[in-house]
Protein backbone atom coordinates (compact mmCIF):
# COMPACT_ATOMS: atom_id res chain seq x y z
CA UNK A 1 0.00 0.00 0.00
CA UNK A 2 1.13 3.52 -0.71
CA UNK A 3 1.08 6.33 1.83
CA UNK A 4 -2.34 7.21 3.18
CA UNK A 5 -3.78 3.79 2.31
CA UNK A 6 -3.84 4.43 -1.45
CA UNK A 7 -3.08 1.62 -3.86
CA UNK A 8 0.02 1.77 -6.00
CA UNK A 9 0.36 0.75 -9.63
CA UNK A 10 0.92 -2.86 -10.62
CA UNK A 11 -1.05 -4.77 -7.97
CA UNK A 12 -3.53 -7.07 -9.79
CA UNK A 13 -7.18 -6.79 -8.84
CA UNK A 14 -6.91 -3.33 -7.23
CA UNK A 15 -8.39 0.04 -8.07
CA UNK A 16 -5.38 1.49 -9.85
CA UNK A 17 -7.14 4.77 -10.51
CA UNK A 18 -7.09 5.73 -6.83
CA UNK A 19 -3.60 7.29 -6.91
CA UNK A 20 -3.40 8.72 -10.39
CA UNK A 21 -4.37 7.94 -13.98
CA UNK A 22 -4.11 4.32 -14.97
CA UNK A 23 -0.98 3.40 -16.89
CA UNK A 24 -0.08 0.79 -19.50
CA UNK A 25 2.06 -0.95 -16.86
CA UNK A 26 -1.11 -1.65 -14.86
CA UNK A 27 -2.67 -3.58 -17.74
CA UNK A 28 0.65 -5.38 -18.28
CA UNK A 29 0.65 -6.38 -14.60
CA UNK A 30 -2.93 -7.68 -14.79
CA UNK A 31 -2.23 -9.75 -17.91
CA UNK A 32 1.00 -11.06 -16.40
CA UNK A 33 -0.89 -12.02 -13.24
CA UNK A 34 -3.50 -14.02 -15.19
CA UNK A 35 -1.16 -15.45 -17.85
CA UNK A 36 2.42 -15.09 -16.55
CA UNK A 37 4.73 -14.11 -19.38
CA UNK A 38 7.38 -16.43 -17.89
CA UNK A 39 5.23 -19.37 -19.01
CA UNK A 40 5.69 -18.52 -22.70
CA UNK A 41 7.62 -20.87 -24.95
CA UNK A 42 11.23 -19.76 -25.62
CA UNK A 43 10.43 -18.97 -29.26
CA UNK A 44 7.36 -16.89 -28.40
CA UNK A 45 7.00 -13.11 -28.04
CA UNK A 46 4.69 -11.91 -25.26
CA UNK A 47 4.23 -8.79 -23.18
CA UNK A 48 4.12 -5.21 -24.38
CA UNK A 49 4.91 -4.91 -28.11
CA UNK A 50 3.88 -1.34 -28.81
CA UNK A 51 3.88 1.51 -26.31
CA UNK A 52 5.58 2.46 -23.09
CA UNK A 53 4.66 0.97 -19.68
CA UNK A 54 4.63 4.45 -18.19
CA UNK A 55 2.10 5.90 -20.64
CA UNK A 56 -1.08 7.19 -19.00
CA UNK A 57 -4.29 5.73 -20.39
CA UNK A 58 -6.67 8.29 -21.82
CA UNK A 59 -10.36 8.27 -20.97
CA UNK A 60 -12.48 5.92 -23.05
CA UNK A 61 -15.05 6.88 -25.64
CA UNK A 62 -14.57 8.36 -29.06
CA UNK A 63 -14.38 11.85 -27.61
CA UNK A 64 -12.36 10.84 -24.54
CA UNK A 65 -15.07 12.07 -22.18
CA UNK A 66 -13.74 13.36 -18.88
CA UNK A 67 -14.18 10.87 -16.07
CA UNK A 68 -14.80 7.91 -18.38
CA UNK A 69 -12.82 4.77 -17.56
CA UNK A 70 -10.03 3.92 -20.00
CA UNK A 71 -10.93 1.16 -22.46
CA UNK A 72 -8.93 -2.05 -22.90
CA UNK A 73 -9.84 -3.96 -26.07
CA UNK A 74 -9.34 -7.75 -26.22
CA UNK A 75 -9.01 -9.45 -29.61
CA UNK A 76 -7.49 -12.55 -31.16
CA UNK A 77 -4.95 -10.55 -33.16
CA UNK A 78 -4.17 -7.04 -34.29
CA UNK A 79 -5.23 -5.95 -37.75
CA UNK A 80 -6.80 -2.87 -39.27
CA UNK A 81 -10.30 -3.92 -38.19
CA UNK A 82 -9.16 -4.17 -34.55
CA UNK A 83 -7.40 -0.80 -34.69
CA UNK A 84 -10.53 0.70 -36.27
CA UNK A 85 -12.52 -0.67 -33.33
CA UNK A 86 -9.96 0.68 -30.86
CA UNK A 87 -10.33 4.12 -32.41
CA UNK A 88 -14.14 3.88 -32.30
CA UNK A 89 -14.09 2.95 -28.60
CA UNK A 90 -11.27 5.30 -27.69
CA UNK A 91 -9.30 2.27 -26.45
CA UNK A 92 -5.75 2.97 -25.31
CA UNK A 93 -4.66 -0.68 -25.08
CA UNK A 94 -5.24 -3.76 -27.21
CA UNK A 95 -4.59 -7.13 -25.56
CA UNK A 96 -4.20 -9.78 -28.25
CA UNK A 97 -3.58 -13.51 -28.19
CA UNK A 98 -1.50 -13.66 -31.36
CA UNK A 99 1.59 -11.41 -31.16
CA UNK A 100 1.57 -8.48 -33.56
CA UNK A 101 5.35 -8.73 -33.87
CA UNK A 102 6.42 -12.36 -34.17
CA UNK A 103 9.20 -12.50 -36.75
CA UNK A 104 12.03 -10.02 -36.03
CA UNK A 105 11.66 -6.64 -37.73
CA UNK A 106 14.79 -5.23 -39.38
CA UNK A 107 13.13 -1.83 -39.58
CA UNK A 108 9.93 -0.22 -38.35
CA UNK A 109 8.34 0.83 -41.63
CA UNK A 110 5.46 0.07 -43.95
CA UNK A 111 7.56 -2.59 -45.73
CA UNK A 112 5.92 -5.38 -43.70
CA UNK A 113 2.38 -5.90 -42.47
CA UNK A 114 3.52 -6.17 -38.85
CA UNK A 115 5.61 -3.02 -39.17
CA UNK A 116 2.78 -1.09 -40.79
CA UNK A 117 0.30 -2.08 -38.08
CA UNK A 118 2.79 -1.36 -35.30
CA UNK A 119 3.40 2.09 -36.76
CA UNK A 120 -0.32 2.74 -37.00
CA UNK A 121 -0.89 1.64 -33.40
CA UNK A 122 1.94 3.90 -32.19
CA UNK A 123 0.71 6.89 -34.19
CA UNK A 124 -2.81 6.46 -32.80
CA UNK A 125 -1.58 6.06 -29.24
CA UNK A 126 -2.65 2.43 -28.85
CA UNK A 127 -0.45 0.13 -26.79
CA UNK A 128 -0.36 -3.54 -27.79
CA UNK A 129 0.14 -6.36 -25.28
CA UNK A 130 0.39 -10.00 -26.39
CA UNK A 131 -0.46 -13.09 -24.31
CA UNK A 132 0.21 -16.07 -26.55
CA UNK A 133 1.59 -19.38 -25.27
CA UNK A 134 1.55 -17.87 -21.80
CA UNK A 135 -2.25 -17.74 -22.05
CA UNK A 136 -2.30 -21.22 -23.59
CA UNK A 137 -0.57 -22.64 -20.50
CA UNK A 138 -2.07 -20.48 -17.77
CA UNK A 139 -4.52 -21.61 -15.14
CA UNK A 140 -7.90 -20.31 -16.30
CA UNK A 141 -6.42 -19.57 -19.74
CA UNK A 142 -7.27 -20.58 -23.28
CA UNK A 143 -7.44 -24.36 -22.84
CA UNK A 144 -9.33 -24.14 -19.55
CA UNK A 145 -11.96 -21.88 -21.13
CA UNK A 146 -12.65 -24.40 -23.93
CA UNK A 147 -12.62 -27.31 -21.47
CA UNK A 148 -15.22 -25.50 -19.35
CA UNK A 149 -17.42 -24.89 -22.39
CA UNK A 150 -17.41 -28.64 -23.07
CA UNK A 151 -18.18 -29.49 -19.42
CA UNK A 152 -15.02 -31.55 -19.01
CA UNK A 153 -14.36 -32.92 -15.54
CA UNK A 154 -11.15 -33.80 -13.67
CA UNK A 155 -9.24 -31.47 -16.00
CA UNK A 156 -5.43 -31.48 -15.96
CA UNK A 157 -2.82 -30.07 -18.37
CA UNK A 158 -2.12 -32.33 -21.31
CA UNK A 159 1.56 -31.36 -21.31
CA UNK A 160 2.51 -29.99 -17.85
CA UNK A 161 4.79 -26.95 -17.93
CA UNK A 162 8.38 -27.15 -16.80
CA UNK A 163 8.82 -25.26 -13.57
CA UNK A 164 11.92 -23.39 -14.82
CA UNK A 165 12.71 -22.86 -11.17
CA UNK A 166 15.71 -22.92 -8.85
CA UNK A 167 16.04 -23.76 -5.18
CA UNK A 168 18.04 -21.69 -2.74
CA UNK A 169 19.49 -23.65 0.17
CA UNK A 170 20.85 -21.37 2.88
CA UNK A 171 22.26 -21.79 6.38
CA UNK A 172 21.11 -19.18 8.89
CA UNK A 173 21.48 -18.76 12.66
CA UNK A 174 18.19 -19.72 14.27
CA UNK A 175 17.67 -16.26 15.77
CA UNK A 176 17.88 -14.63 12.32
CA UNK A 177 15.84 -17.19 10.37
CA UNK A 178 12.54 -15.29 10.38
CA UNK A 179 14.19 -12.09 9.16
CA UNK A 180 15.90 -13.89 6.28
CA UNK A 181 12.74 -15.78 5.31
CA UNK A 182 10.69 -12.57 5.16
CA UNK A 183 13.31 -10.91 2.99
CA UNK A 184 13.33 -13.87 0.58
CA UNK A 185 9.55 -13.89 0.38
CA UNK A 186 9.52 -10.16 -0.38
CA UNK A 187 11.97 -10.82 -3.23
CA UNK A 188 9.58 -13.29 -4.87
CA UNK A 189 10.84 -16.59 -3.47
CA UNK A 190 8.66 -19.20 -1.80
CA UNK A 191 5.73 -19.22 -4.25
CA UNK A 192 4.29 -22.63 -5.18
CA UNK A 193 1.11 -22.38 -7.25
CA UNK A 194 -1.43 -20.35 -5.31
CA UNK A 195 0.59 -20.63 -2.09
CA UNK A 196 3.07 -18.00 -0.92
CA UNK A 197 5.68 -17.88 1.86
CA UNK A 198 6.60 -21.53 1.28
CA UNK A 199 9.86 -22.74 2.84
CA UNK A 200 11.39 -25.76 4.57
CA UNK A 201 13.94 -25.80 7.37
CA UNK A 202 15.75 -28.21 9.65
CA UNK A 203 18.26 -27.63 12.44
CA UNK A 204 21.96 -28.41 12.30
CA UNK A 205 25.36 -27.06 13.23
CA UNK A 206 27.69 -24.93 11.21
CA UNK A 207 31.43 -24.63 11.83
CA UNK A 208 33.98 -22.02 10.76
CA UNK A 209 37.39 -20.56 11.56
CA UNK A 210 37.68 -16.85 11.02
CA UNK A 211 41.05 -15.40 10.12
CA UNK A 212 42.42 -12.37 11.95
CA UNK A 213 40.99 -9.93 9.40
CA UNK A 214 37.41 -11.18 9.81
CA UNK A 215 34.61 -9.81 11.98
CA UNK A 216 32.28 -12.81 12.57
CA UNK A 217 28.71 -12.25 13.73
CA UNK A 218 29.18 -15.10 16.20
CA UNK A 219 32.42 -16.07 17.97
CA UNK A 220 35.82 -14.46 17.58
CA UNK A 221 38.55 -14.49 14.92
CA UNK A 222 41.35 -17.05 15.13
CA UNK A 223 39.28 -19.81 16.73
CA UNK A 224 37.11 -22.74 15.56
CA UNK A 225 33.49 -21.95 16.19
CA UNK A 226 30.30 -24.03 16.17
CA UNK A 227 26.94 -22.31 15.67
CA UNK A 228 23.37 -23.67 15.78
CA UNK A 229 21.89 -22.93 12.36
CA UNK A 230 18.80 -23.70 10.32
CA UNK A 231 19.00 -25.07 6.79
CA UNK A 232 16.36 -23.02 4.91
CA UNK A 233 15.11 -24.00 1.44
CA UNK A 234 12.95 -21.88 -0.87
CA UNK A 235 12.11 -22.17 -4.55
CA UNK A 236 11.97 -19.25 -6.97
CA UNK A 237 11.67 -18.58 -10.71
CA UNK A 238 14.96 -18.70 -12.59
CA UNK A 239 14.46 -15.14 -13.80
CA UNK A 240 14.64 -13.91 -10.17
CA UNK A 241 18.00 -15.53 -9.42
CA UNK A 242 20.02 -12.35 -9.01
CA UNK A 243 17.34 -10.63 -6.92
CA UNK A 244 16.83 -13.61 -4.59
CA UNK A 245 20.50 -14.39 -4.02
CA UNK A 246 21.44 -10.75 -3.44
CA UNK A 247 18.54 -10.40 -1.01
CA UNK A 248 19.68 -13.47 0.89
CA UNK A 249 23.21 -12.15 1.21
CA UNK A 250 22.01 -8.70 2.30
CA UNK A 251 19.64 -10.08 4.95
CA UNK A 252 22.07 -12.66 6.34
CA UNK A 253 24.07 -11.62 9.45
CA UNK A 254 27.28 -13.32 8.28
CA UNK A 255 30.05 -11.61 6.33
CA UNK A 256 30.27 -14.60 3.97
CA UNK A 257 26.90 -16.42 3.93
CA UNK A 258 27.00 -19.96 2.59
CA UNK A 259 24.26 -21.02 0.17
CA UNK A 260 23.59 -23.35 -2.74
CA UNK A 261 21.48 -22.71 -5.84
CA UNK A 262 20.09 -25.97 -7.23
CA UNK A 263 18.38 -26.29 -10.66
CA UNK A 264 15.04 -28.13 -10.55
CA UNK A 265 13.58 -30.42 -13.18
CA UNK A 266 10.05 -30.17 -11.77
CA UNK A 267 6.79 -29.91 -13.65
CA UNK A 268 3.88 -27.72 -12.57
CA UNK A 269 0.89 -30.02 -12.38
CA UNK A 270 -1.68 -27.22 -12.81
CA UNK A 271 -0.06 -25.40 -15.76
CA UNK A 272 0.83 -26.40 -19.28
CA UNK A 273 -0.31 -26.69 -22.89
CA UNK A 274 -3.70 -28.24 -23.58
CA UNK A 275 -6.12 -29.87 -21.21
CA UNK A 276 -7.15 -33.48 -20.63
CA UNK A 277 -10.49 -34.28 -19.04
CA UNK A 278 -13.53 -36.50 -19.11
CA UNK A 279 -17.07 -35.87 -20.24
CA UNK A 280 -19.72 -36.29 -17.53
CA UNK A 281 -20.87 -39.40 -19.39
CA UNK A 282 -19.85 -41.14 -22.62
CA UNK A 283 -21.23 -39.78 -25.87
CA UNK A 284 -20.77 -40.46 -29.55
CA UNK A 285 -18.10 -38.75 -31.61
CA UNK A 286 -20.77 -37.15 -33.83
CA UNK A 287 -22.61 -35.73 -30.82
CA UNK A 288 -19.41 -34.32 -29.36
CA UNK A 289 -18.61 -32.72 -32.74
CA UNK A 290 -22.04 -31.07 -32.68
CA UNK A 291 -21.34 -29.73 -29.18
CA UNK A 292 -17.99 -28.32 -30.31
CA UNK A 293 -19.62 -26.62 -33.29
CA UNK A 294 -22.30 -25.16 -31.05
CA UNK A 295 -19.95 -23.63 -28.47
CA UNK A 296 -17.87 -22.15 -31.30
CA UNK A 297 -21.02 -20.77 -32.99
CA UNK A 298 -20.31 -22.76 -36.14
CA UNK A 299 -22.70 -24.71 -38.34
CA UNK A 300 -20.34 -27.70 -38.37
CA UNK A 301 -16.84 -28.97 -37.65
CA UNK A 302 -14.91 -31.82 -39.28
CA UNK A 303 -14.21 -35.00 -37.39
CA UNK A 304 -12.30 -38.18 -38.10
CA UNK A 305 -13.49 -41.52 -36.76
CA UNK A 306 -16.74 -43.46 -36.65
CA UNK A 307 -19.77 -41.22 -36.08
CA UNK A 308 -21.21 -43.63 -33.53
CA UNK A 309 -17.94 -44.28 -31.74
CA UNK A 310 -18.23 -43.82 -27.99
CA UNK A 311 -15.85 -41.25 -26.50
CA UNK A 312 -15.34 -39.90 -23.01
CA UNK A 313 -11.67 -38.98 -22.43
CA UNK A 314 -11.09 -35.71 -24.27
CA UNK A 315 -7.85 -33.87 -25.04
CA UNK A 316 -8.17 -30.19 -26.00
CA UNK A 317 -5.43 -28.17 -27.69
CA UNK A 318 -6.92 -24.89 -28.98
CA UNK A 319 -5.27 -23.55 -32.10
CA UNK A 320 -2.76 -25.80 -33.81
CA UNK A 321 -1.96 -28.88 -31.75
CA UNK A 322 -1.76 -31.86 -34.09
CA UNK A 323 1.82 -32.52 -32.93
CA UNK A 324 0.23 -34.17 -29.88
CA UNK A 325 -0.65 -37.13 -32.12
CA UNK A 326 3.02 -38.05 -32.56
CA UNK A 327 3.59 -37.53 -28.82
CA UNK A 328 1.18 -40.30 -27.90
CA UNK A 329 -2.01 -38.48 -26.90
CA UNK A 330 -3.90 -41.63 -27.98
CA UNK A 331 -2.59 -43.32 -24.84
CA UNK A 332 -4.59 -40.99 -22.58
CA UNK A 333 -7.51 -39.73 -24.72
CA UNK A 334 -10.27 -41.13 -26.92
CA UNK A 335 -10.49 -37.93 -28.98
CA UNK A 336 -8.30 -34.89 -29.63
CA UNK A 337 -9.94 -31.52 -30.31
CA UNK A 338 -7.54 -29.18 -32.10
CA UNK A 339 -7.07 -27.31 -35.38
CA UNK A 340 -4.92 -27.24 -38.52
CA UNK A 341 -4.86 -31.04 -38.81
CA UNK A 342 -3.10 -32.25 -41.97
CA UNK A 343 -3.93 -35.39 -43.92
CA UNK A 344 -0.95 -37.45 -42.79
CA UNK A 345 -1.54 -36.43 -39.18
CA UNK A 346 -5.16 -37.57 -39.43
CA UNK A 347 -4.04 -40.88 -40.91
CA UNK A 348 -1.55 -41.34 -38.08
CA UNK A 349 -4.34 -40.73 -35.59
CA UNK A 350 -6.50 -43.33 -37.31
CA UNK A 351 -3.69 -45.87 -37.05
CA UNK A 352 -3.44 -45.18 -33.32
CA UNK A 353 -7.19 -45.46 -32.77
CA UNK A 354 -7.50 -41.77 -31.90
CA UNK A 355 -10.58 -39.82 -32.98
CA UNK A 356 -10.12 -36.20 -34.07
CA UNK A 357 -12.31 -33.11 -34.12
CA UNK A 358 -10.78 -30.40 -36.30
CA UNK A 359 -11.93 -27.14 -34.69
CA UNK A 360 -10.80 -24.15 -36.78
CA UNK A 361 -7.69 -22.52 -35.33
CA UNK A 362 -8.79 -18.89 -35.42
CA UNK A 363 -12.41 -19.48 -34.43
CA UNK A 364 -11.50 -21.65 -31.43
CA UNK A 365 -8.85 -19.29 -30.12
CA UNK A 366 -11.05 -16.24 -30.71
CA UNK A 367 -13.86 -17.80 -28.69
CA UNK A 368 -11.38 -18.66 -25.95
CA UNK A 369 -9.70 -15.26 -25.67
CA UNK A 370 -12.97 -13.31 -25.80
CA UNK A 371 -14.40 -15.39 -22.96
CA UNK A 372 -11.11 -15.01 -21.04
CA UNK A 373 -11.61 -11.25 -21.33
CA UNK A 374 -14.12 -11.54 -18.50
CA UNK A 375 -11.33 -12.65 -16.19
CA UNK A 376 -9.23 -9.67 -17.26
CA UNK A 377 -12.20 -7.40 -16.54
CA UNK A 378 -12.47 -8.88 -13.05
CA UNK A 379 -8.73 -8.32 -12.48
CA UNK A 380 -8.85 -4.68 -13.58
CA UNK A 381 -12.06 -3.96 -11.67
CA UNK A 382 -13.61 -0.54 -12.07
CA UNK A 383 -10.32 1.03 -13.12
CA UNK A 384 -10.92 0.16 -16.78
CA UNK A 385 -13.65 -0.96 -19.14
CA UNK A 386 -12.76 -4.19 -20.95
CA UNK A 387 -14.33 -4.57 -24.41
CA UNK A 388 -14.02 -7.41 -26.92
CA UNK A 389 -13.86 -7.55 -30.70
CA UNK A 390 -15.14 -10.58 -32.59
CA UNK A 391 -13.50 -10.51 -36.01
CA UNK A 392 -15.41 -12.47 -38.65
CA UNK A 393 -12.22 -12.54 -40.78
CA UNK A 394 -10.60 -15.17 -38.53
CA UNK A 395 -12.95 -17.76 -40.04
CA UNK A 396 -10.74 -17.92 -43.12
CA UNK A 397 -12.48 -20.89 -44.79
CA UNK A 398 -15.93 -20.90 -46.38
CA UNK A 399 -18.27 -23.84 -46.95
CA UNK A 400 -19.28 -24.59 -50.53
CA UNK A 401 -22.46 -26.45 -49.50
CA UNK A 402 -24.79 -23.83 -48.09
CA UNK A 403 -27.62 -26.35 -47.73
CA UNK A 404 -30.07 -25.81 -44.94
CA UNK A 405 -31.17 -28.36 -42.41
CA UNK A 406 -34.87 -28.09 -41.65
CA UNK A 407 -35.88 -28.09 -38.03
CA UNK A 408 -37.63 -31.26 -36.90
CA UNK A 409 -41.22 -31.02 -35.79
CA UNK A 410 -41.53 -31.00 -32.05
CA UNK A 411 -43.88 -32.15 -29.36
CA UNK A 412 -43.68 -31.47 -25.65
CA UNK A 413 -43.39 -33.99 -22.85
CA UNK A 414 -46.53 -34.20 -20.80
CA UNK A 415 -44.64 -33.18 -17.67
CA UNK A 416 -43.01 -30.10 -19.21
CA UNK A 417 -43.98 -26.91 -17.32
CA UNK A 418 -45.61 -24.00 -19.08
CA UNK A 419 -42.62 -21.68 -18.85
CA UNK A 420 -39.32 -23.13 -20.07
CA UNK A 421 -36.41 -21.02 -18.94
CA UNK A 422 -34.41 -22.59 -16.17
CA UNK A 423 -33.24 -26.17 -16.67
CA UNK A 424 -32.56 -28.76 -19.35
CA UNK A 425 -35.53 -30.84 -18.14
CA UNK A 426 -38.05 -28.32 -19.41
CA UNK A 427 -37.00 -28.57 -23.04
CA UNK A 428 -39.48 -29.86 -25.58
CA UNK A 429 -38.68 -33.33 -26.83
CA UNK A 430 -38.57 -34.71 -30.35
CA UNK A 431 -37.53 -37.94 -31.98
CA UNK A 432 -33.85 -37.96 -32.85
CA UNK A 433 -33.02 -37.94 -36.57
CA UNK A 434 -31.83 -41.20 -38.03
CA UNK A 435 -28.04 -41.34 -38.02
CA UNK A 436 -26.37 -41.27 -41.41
CA UNK A 437 -23.23 -43.31 -42.16
CA UNK A 438 -20.18 -41.05 -41.86
CA UNK A 439 -16.93 -41.30 -43.80
CA UNK A 440 -13.57 -41.41 -42.03
CA UNK A 441 -13.49 -37.63 -42.08
CA UNK A 442 -16.94 -36.08 -41.95
CA UNK A 443 -18.73 -32.91 -40.92
CA UNK A 444 -21.12 -32.57 -38.05
CA UNK A 445 -24.76 -31.83 -39.04
CA UNK A 446 -25.04 -28.31 -40.42
CA UNK A 447 -27.33 -25.62 -39.14
CA UNK A 448 -29.83 -23.89 -41.33
CA UNK A 449 -28.11 -21.29 -43.48
CA UNK A 450 -28.86 -17.67 -42.71
CA UNK A 451 -30.96 -15.89 -45.37
CA UNK A 452 -29.39 -13.35 -47.65
CA UNK A 453 -30.08 -9.71 -46.72
CA UNK A 454 -33.27 -8.32 -48.24
CA UNK A 455 -32.69 -6.02 -51.18
CA UNK A 456 -33.65 -2.39 -50.77
CA UNK A 457 -33.27 -2.35 -46.99
CA UNK A 458 -31.37 0.72 -45.82
CA UNK A 459 -28.54 0.04 -43.39
CA UNK A 460 -29.11 1.83 -40.10
CA UNK A 461 -25.77 0.90 -38.53
CA UNK A 462 -23.60 3.66 -37.07
CA UNK A 463 -20.02 3.15 -36.01
CA UNK A 464 -20.67 4.94 -32.71
CA UNK A 465 -23.84 2.96 -31.86
CA UNK A 466 -24.51 -0.49 -30.45
CA UNK A 467 -27.97 -1.86 -31.14
CA UNK A 468 -30.31 -3.59 -28.70
CA UNK A 469 -32.50 -6.57 -29.62
CA UNK A 470 -35.23 -7.84 -27.30
CA UNK A 471 -36.80 -11.20 -28.19
CA UNK A 472 -39.42 -13.42 -26.61
CA UNK A 473 -41.41 -16.51 -27.53
CA UNK A 474 -44.34 -18.13 -25.78
CA UNK A 475 -47.07 -20.72 -26.05
CA UNK A 476 -50.48 -20.93 -24.42
CA UNK A 477 -50.08 -24.49 -23.32
CA UNK A 478 -46.89 -26.41 -23.76
CA UNK A 479 -47.28 -27.17 -26.61
CA UNK A 480 -50.04 -24.83 -27.70
CA UNK A 481 -50.73 -21.80 -29.89
CA UNK A 482 -47.40 -19.98 -30.02
CA UNK A 483 -46.05 -16.64 -31.12
CA UNK A 484 -42.77 -14.80 -31.35
CA UNK A 485 -41.84 -11.19 -30.74
CA UNK A 486 -38.70 -9.16 -31.36
CA UNK A 487 -37.87 -5.49 -31.13
CA UNK A 488 -34.68 -3.99 -32.63
CA UNK A 489 -33.70 -0.63 -31.14
CA UNK A 490 -30.90 1.88 -31.49
CA UNK A 491 -28.66 2.57 -28.52
CA UNK A 492 -30.66 5.76 -28.04
CA UNK A 493 -33.94 3.85 -27.66
CA UNK A 494 -35.48 4.43 -31.10
CA UNK A 495 -37.41 1.45 -32.46
CA UNK A 496 -35.96 0.23 -35.76
CA UNK A 497 -38.25 -2.72 -36.45
CA UNK A 498 -40.73 -4.97 -34.66
CA UNK A 499 -41.47 -8.62 -35.36
CA UNK A 500 -44.78 -10.19 -34.27
CA UNK A 501 -45.58 -13.56 -35.84
CA UNK A 502 -47.79 -16.56 -35.09
CA UNK A 503 -45.90 -19.85 -35.53
CA UNK A 504 -48.70 -22.35 -34.92
CA UNK A 505 -48.60 -25.03 -32.27
CA UNK A 506 -45.21 -25.18 -30.55
CA UNK A 507 -43.53 -25.26 -27.16
CA UNK A 508 -42.12 -22.35 -25.21
CA UNK A 509 -38.54 -23.41 -25.94
CA UNK A 510 -39.12 -23.64 -29.68
CA UNK A 511 -40.86 -20.26 -29.68
CA UNK A 512 -37.97 -18.68 -27.74
CA UNK A 513 -35.45 -19.92 -30.30
CA UNK A 514 -37.56 -18.93 -33.30
CA UNK A 515 -37.97 -15.44 -31.86
CA UNK A 516 -34.22 -15.15 -31.39
CA UNK A 517 -33.56 -16.33 -34.94
CA UNK A 518 -36.12 -13.92 -36.42
CA UNK A 519 -34.68 -11.00 -34.46
CA UNK A 520 -31.10 -11.80 -35.49
CA UNK A 521 -32.15 -12.02 -39.14
CA UNK A 522 -33.77 -8.57 -38.90
CA UNK A 523 -30.61 -7.11 -37.32
CA UNK A 524 -28.40 -8.58 -40.04
CA UNK A 525 -30.75 -7.36 -42.77
CA UNK A 526 -30.52 -3.87 -41.28
CA UNK A 527 -26.73 -3.92 -41.42
CA UNK A 528 -26.20 -4.06 -37.66
CA UNK A 529 -22.67 -5.12 -36.71
CA UNK A 530 -22.63 -4.61 -32.92
CA UNK A 531 -25.53 -5.96 -30.97
CA UNK A 532 -26.72 -6.65 -27.43
CA UNK A 533 -29.44 -9.31 -27.31
CA UNK A 534 -31.80 -9.61 -24.34
CA UNK A 535 -34.02 -12.63 -23.56
CA UNK A 536 -35.96 -13.68 -20.47
CA UNK A 537 -35.28 -17.37 -21.20
CA UNK A 538 -32.26 -18.22 -19.07
CA UNK A 539 -32.05 -21.63 -20.74
CA UNK A 540 -31.65 -20.22 -24.26
CA UNK A 541 -29.16 -17.60 -23.07
CA UNK A 542 -26.99 -20.20 -21.40
CA UNK A 543 -27.20 -22.57 -24.35
CA UNK A 544 -26.16 -20.03 -26.99
CA UNK A 545 -23.39 -18.83 -24.68
CA UNK A 546 -22.11 -22.39 -24.33
CA UNK A 547 -22.94 -22.76 -20.63
CA UNK A 548 -25.59 -25.43 -21.13
CA UNK A 549 -25.57 -28.26 -23.63
CA UNK A 550 -28.54 -28.76 -25.94
CA UNK A 551 -29.75 -32.27 -25.22
CA UNK A 552 -33.06 -32.18 -27.05
CA UNK A 553 -32.86 -33.28 -30.68
CA UNK A 554 -35.67 -30.94 -31.71
CA UNK A 555 -33.88 -27.86 -30.39
CA UNK A 556 -30.43 -28.68 -31.78
CA UNK A 557 -31.06 -27.40 -35.33
CA UNK A 558 -32.60 -24.21 -33.96
CA UNK A 559 -29.65 -23.74 -31.61
CA UNK A 560 -27.20 -24.30 -34.46
CA UNK A 561 -29.01 -21.79 -36.67
CA UNK A 562 -29.00 -19.19 -33.90
CA UNK A 563 -25.28 -19.72 -33.25
CA UNK A 564 -24.53 -19.40 -36.96
CA UNK A 565 -26.40 -16.09 -37.12
CA UNK A 566 -24.63 -14.82 -33.99
CA UNK A 567 -21.26 -15.58 -35.59
CA UNK A 568 -22.01 -13.11 -38.42
CA UNK A 569 -21.90 -10.05 -36.16
CA UNK A 570 -18.63 -8.25 -35.49
CA UNK A 571 -19.56 -8.00 -31.84
CA UNK A 572 -22.53 -9.56 -30.06
CA UNK A 573 -23.50 -10.25 -26.47
CA UNK A 574 -26.50 -12.36 -25.41
CA UNK A 575 -27.85 -11.49 -21.95
CA UNK A 576 -30.63 -12.66 -19.63
CA UNK A 577 -33.16 -10.14 -18.30
CA UNK A 578 -36.19 -10.42 -16.06
CA UNK A 579 -39.56 -10.79 -17.79
CA UNK A 580 -40.69 -7.31 -16.78
CA UNK A 581 -37.63 -5.90 -18.57
CA UNK A 582 -38.74 -7.71 -21.73
CA UNK A 583 -42.31 -6.42 -21.70
CA UNK A 584 -42.28 -4.99 -25.24
CA UNK A 585 -41.28 -8.30 -26.85
CA UNK A 586 -43.77 -10.17 -24.64
CA UNK A 587 -46.55 -7.85 -25.83
CA UNK A 588 -45.63 -8.62 -29.45
CA UNK A 589 -45.94 -12.36 -28.69
CA UNK A 590 -49.43 -11.95 -27.23
CA UNK A 591 -50.43 -9.67 -30.09
CA UNK A 592 -49.52 -12.38 -32.63
CA UNK A 593 -51.33 -15.16 -30.77
CA UNK A 594 -54.44 -13.02 -30.21
CA UNK A 595 -54.60 -12.06 -33.89
CA UNK A 596 -54.44 -15.70 -34.97
CA UNK A 597 -56.78 -17.25 -32.42
CA UNK A 598 -59.56 -14.71 -31.99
Amino acid sequence: MAAGGQVAHGVPGRDWGSICGMQVRDVIAAVDHLAPFALAEPWDHVGVQVGSPGDELRAGGAAGAAGAAPVVLVALEVDDAVLDEARRLGAAVVVSHHPLIFDPLERLSDDSEAGRLALRAAREGVAVIAAHTSLDKARGGMADVIAELLDLEAVVPLAPAAADALKLVGFVPADDADLVRKALFAAGAGVIGEYEHCSWSVGGQGTFFGRETTNPAAGVPGRDETVDELRIEVVFPRRLRRRVTSTYVAAHPYEEPAYDVIPLDNEIASLGLGRLGALPKPTTLAELAEDVAAVLRLSSVRYSGGAGREVRRVAVLPGSGAEAIARGVAQVADVLITGDVKYHEARAAQAQGLALIDAPHGVTEQEGVLRWAGRLADALGTAASVETFRNAAVAVWSDSGGGATAAASVTAREDAPDEAGETEEVEASAPAPSPQPAPAVATAPAAAAAPAPREGVRSVNRDDDRYHLYTDGGARGNPGPAGIGARLMTAGGDVVEDVSDYIGKATNNVAEYQALIAGLEVALDRGVERLDVFLDSELVVRQVNGRYKVKDAGLKPLHQQACLLLSRFHEVDVKHVRREQNAAADALVNQAIDAATT
